[in-house]
C-alpha cells in the first residue's frame, strides 16, 4: 500500500462512484483497488 496513492484514491472515490472523474483518474483507481484491499474495501462500503 502507498499512503500518497491511497490518500489520491481515497479522495476521488465520491466522485468515481457518481461517474465525475476523468477516463485517465478512473484507470488510475481501477488498477490501484487491484492492488490495495483497503482502498477497494473503501470502495464497496460508499459504494452501496
Amino acid at each position: 500500500m502507498n499512503n500518497k496513492k491511497c490518500d489520491i484514491v481515497k479522495d476521488l472515490i465520491p466522485n468515481y462512484i457518481e461517474n465525475q472523474i476523468s477516463d485517465t483518474s478512473r484507470n488510475f483507481i481501477d488498477e490501484h483497488i487491484k492492488s490495495c484491499k483497503d482502498c477497494a474495501d473503501t470502495l464497496n462500503l460508499l459504494n452501496r
